[in-house]
């Protein structure tokens, strides 16, 4: 083809009129031997999928340290995540898209004097943040805790924005939600998730290895319901009190058109600097139509003895940024919100990077969100940030 165009176009050249006052400009001539060596050589066009696992990876940057990840939360326009650290690690992105996340002030510069009876080295962990319409208020849960131990409890702190350049930015304490202690409770107040029924009545799950995961129910002011004290049995990894269970995330949701509840639990030891690669978390799922259960798996196995379908496994390896993430945990989900500005639905977690650049392999990821055939989540595509 390209000897063809290119003995075309000499054998045009070369006729005696070319240099006449008739003579075709040198320009068409140009680009029509540009095409015809395009014509040959232009490679056919790759599928979507194919582009998408071809494109380089660039680096998400800010996004390193992050144990613990709330759930993605929107506010005056921005992206904010919330993480184990200090008073609480706060990051915000003003655009997905970018790759880039910003480093916030910490929530708690000044602790709460509470916090001392439960927490001797004086950090949060674990936090958990949610709009309130009623009220107009962000509401964020955080625990303090001794390490390995269940006398811990649940904060709850109040703001009306989350962008630290709002003139009305400021967290207000209010104090426990509910409580434990060691040895006279049956149960870990630890690692919150708030979560709102459909009429409005808002819940908080909660739990750890000591005792497995629960339920309660909230007032109007976001604290433990003055009147409705019982506290629910939602799931367990083993029959006993000590056990390696923890991070709930509790989500309305839809199963082959039924209204109900997806719950979502960790089993095993978590990710951090000292367990690295050899952290065993895993998600698992559940589902109920009762806020109170009973949570049932696939196999209608109750997640209170020890059921639990898989959703994130302990590794995953992604070909389009070639890495291997362990030990996914603290899951948030995101409904109808398009990050990308096209998929509506996203799960995001904290992770331990394989082989890391640094020392601390801690992450935050985040991937798409879908359904399986039978009805249930599962995680699919990474977020391809572009910039």
């Amino acid at each position: 083809m390209i000897e063809t165009c290119n003995q075309e176009l000499k054998n045009y050249i070369m006729k005696p009129y070319f240099f006449s006052r008739q003579f075709i400009p040198f320009t068409f001539l140009f680009l029509l031997s540009l095409s015809c060596k395009s014509s040959d050589e232009q490679a056919p066009p790759v599928p979507e999928e194919e582009q998408e696992q071809q494109d380089p990876a660039p680096e998400m940057t800010g996004i390193t340290g992050l144990k613990d990840t709330s759930r993605l939360i929107r506010s005056d326009g921005k992206i904010f995540c919330y993480a184990t650290g200090g008073g609480i690690r706060m990051i915000w992105a003003s655009s997905l898209s970018s790759g880039q996340w910003n480093t916030g002030p910490d929530v708690f510069p000044e602790r709460p004097a509470w916090w001392a009876g439960y927490s001797p080295i004086n950090i949060a962990w674990a936090p958990d943040v949610v709009f309130d319409e009623k009220s107009s208020e962000y509401r964020m849960y955080y625990c303090v805790s001794k390490l390995g131990s269940s006398t811990s409890a649940i904060g709850l702190a109040t703001n009306k924005t989350l962008n630290p350049d709002n003139p009305e930015y400021g967290w207000i304490d209010q104090g426990i939600v509910i409580s434990s202690i060691e040895g006279v409770d049956g149960f870990n107040a630890l690692d919150p998730c708030p979560v709102q029924r459909p009429d409005g009545a808002w819940f908080l799950t909660f739990g750890s290895h000591f005792g497995g995961i629960k339920l309660i129910r909230l007032g109007e002011d976001g604290k433990m319901h003055p009147g409705i004290t019982e506290i629910s049995d939602l799931a367990r990894k083993e029959n006993t009190f000590r056990n390696a269970i923890e991070a709930p995330a509790l989500y309305p949701g839809t199963k082959n058109g039924e209204e109900g509840f997806w719950l979502f639990v960790n089993w095993g030891t978590g990710n951090s600097i000292a367990n690295g690669e050899n952290a065993t978390y895993e998600v698992k799922m559940g589902w109920s139509q009762d806020i109170r259960g009973p949570y049932l798996d696939k196999e209608g196995n109750s997640m209170y003895d020890g059921g639990g379908t898989v959703f994130l496994s302990n590794q995953q390896t992604f070909e389009w940024d070639e890495s291997t993430r362990i030990a996914p945990g603290h899951v948030g989900l995101i409904y109808g919100d398009k990050l990308d500005g096209t998929h509506p639905d996203w799960v995001s977690y904290s992770y331990w990077l394989k082989n890391p650049p640094a020392r601390n392999g801690i992450r935050m990821g985040i991937q798409r969100l879908g359904t399986d055939e039978d009805g249930w989540p599962e995680a699919g595509a990474l977020f391809k940030y572009d910039y």
